[in-house]
């Protein structure tokens, strides 16, 4: 089965570089590489025969090149996407950037020659339109890379709302509310369920211990206010709104053992709001007992 390659690169190797830098990654002879570029139209001689294809054309911005690369059942057993990034990072001295498999078009992860892999925002900009290669920009990054000097260095948030998370009350909660799935989506069953979902998506986080230690204090006060939502849900009445309130005391339970109460004050510390913070929900006057953030709101 053939095996599919995605990379950017933020320089440009010259095509022998990258054809014994492919030949290493995948294990295999530099003669067993073709390698053409797609902007000079290279691509008409080329050996189509050969184990691993590689088809680069130009990008602008933050990157160089983007690679198309195939290797064929020619090549044994041929590494994982993230392994070939490291060993062509490694290799050619460079930062390799590959697909994630969250739904956003902007993640990705990115490998960089000293070893650091972490995750990175890359967009493209269209401030000149025209017939040049499309602009590519890397505007946050997980962790420093110093090929990149310009990103960001956040926790990528969209990231983290793709995040496979088990939310079995929220389910429950919607397979009885709305047995046939088809609740207009801005109804209130739908309101409801929503919000109840984020609500569980927060506290399972916080069960679990926070899996991965990544998680900003800006999406923490965002499930909050998420929380205040479910506290008098509009147009929720009869039998849903019992299994709501039922779910919502089975969630405030598992988010009452993972915090501890300190009157409001470091949640009104981190937004700024000070005492205001008192005048709302109970749980605005609770704090993580390990909270993955530090004492400005930093993600540790």
């Amino acid at each position: 089965m053939t095996a599919l390659y995605n990379f950017l690169t933020v320089h440009r190797p010259a095509p022998d570089a990258v054809a014994e830098a492919l030949a290493g990654a995948l294990a295999v002879e530099p003669r067993c590489v073709d390698v053409a570029d797609e902007d000079t139209g290279e691509t008409d001689d080329r050996n189509w025969d050969a184990p691993v294809l590689c088809t680069h054309h130009s990008v602008a911005g933050d990157l160089a090149l983007s690679w198309d690369v195939s290797a064929s059942e020619a090549v044994r057993t041929p590494p994982a996407e993230a392994e070939v990034a490291l060993r062509l990072a490694a290799r050619l001295g460079t930062t390799v950037l590959y697909g994630a498999q969250e739904r956003p078009p902007s993640a990705y992860w990115a490998a960089g020659p000293d070893g650091t892999v972490t995750r990175a925002r890359l967009l493209e900009v269209d401030d000149e339109p025209g017939d040049g290669p499309p602009a590519l920009v890397v505007d946050a990054v997980e962790a420093a890379m110093e090929q990149l000097p310009a990103a960001r260095i956040e926790v990528l948030a969209e990231i983290l709302h793709e995040e496979k998370v088990e939310t079995p009350v929220a389910d429950a909660f919607a397979a009885a509310a709305d047995p046939r799935g088809d609740a207009p989506p801005d109804g209130a069953v739908n309101r409801a369920r929503e919000a109840l979902l984020l609500w569980e998506r927060l506290v399972r986080r916080i069960e679990a211990g926070w899996p991965g230690g990544r998680y900003p204090f800006e999406l923490y006060a965002e499930d909050l206010r998420n929380r205040d939502l479910l506290e008098e849900p509009a147009g929720i009445a009869g039998p849903e709104h019992e299994l709501l309130v039922r779910s919502v005391a089975e969630l405030d339970e598992v988010f009452r053992r993972g915090t501890e109460g300190d009157g409001g004050a470091l949640l009104g510390r981190l937004t700024g709001s000070g005492s205001a913070v008192a005048g709302r929900g109970w749980w605005w006057h609770r704090r993580p007992v390990t909270p993955p953030w530090d004492a400005r709101g930093r993600t540790r």
